[in-house]
Parts: C-alpha cells; sequence; structure tokens
C-alpha cells in the first residue's frame, strides 16, 4: 500500500538533562535541535526524519535504531518520554484532511515508548 507523504516527521524529546554531545553519543544521532524550554527547567531536543526518501521509511528505521537507547534514557530520568510528531497540511479548500500511519510505524513507536502525535498546518494550497 502506498501511503501519501507526510509535511515532515520529527522525534521530539522533553525534559532533557543531559548536554548535547553526551545525548548525542547516546542516541548515536546528531540533533537537530537543542534548545532549553520557555521555563528554563529543562532542555528540549529533536530529531528530523531526513525527507529525501520515503518518511515513512526513514521514521520507522530511526525509531527501530533508537529504541533501545531512548527506553534506557527514559529509564535513567534523563530524558522525558518521547513522541514522534508526523505534520500534515490543511488547504482552506478541504472540508477534512486524514492521514494513515503505517502499522509497523505505529507498531515500533509504541515498542520504542513513543508516543504519536498528528500536527496539522494550515497552507494556502491544495
Amino acid at each position: 500500500m502506498a501511503y501519501r507523504q507526510p509535511l515532515c516527521i520529527v522525534i521530539r524529546l522533553p525534559n532533557v538533562t543531559l548536554p548535547q554531545a553526551e545525548l548525542e553519543a547516546a542516541l548515536g544521532r546528531c540533533l537537530d535541535r537543542y534548545e532549553p524550554t520557555r521555563d528554563r527547567a529543562s532542555t528540549y531536543a529533536q530529531i528530523d526524519i531526513p525527507g529525501d526518501r520515503d518518511q515513512w521509511a526513514a521514521a520507522l528505521d530511526y525509531v527501530q535504531a533508537l529504541h533501545d537507547p531512548v527506553q534506557r534514557l527514559v529509564q535513567e530520568s534523563l530524558i522525558g518520554r518521547p513522541y514522534l510528531d508526523i505534520a500534515l497540511t490543511f488547504p482552506p479548500s478541504a472540508g477534512s484532511r486524514s492521514l494513515t500511519i503505517p502499522t509497523r510505524l505505529a507498531a515500533a513507536a509504541g515498542e520504542a515508548g513513543m508516543d504519536v502525535e498528528v500536527s496539522v498546518y494550515a497552507s494556502e494550497t491544495d
């Protein structure tokens, strides 16, 4: 089954207590964002899923690769529960919009302890 591609997919890591270099080493990945939260009580990090190929397949690869390190970091209270944020656009002419998340990705995210969030952004084009 061919799935419609989302606008983008990111992995968000809330309540980070590790320095950026240590978090990147623990995850085996570079971070695309690492910044304090608004209240400055903790840090927020983000990993962007590459959009240069099928984003669903890329997201599955990332989630599977991060499964063990994410679970360890959550158990050690070094990060909060991460989530997969899937963005889609909603053009003004549409009465509704839906997006199917592939079963394998949803299952892998759940097994890794990641919630799945869908963000909807208004767009000016259909």
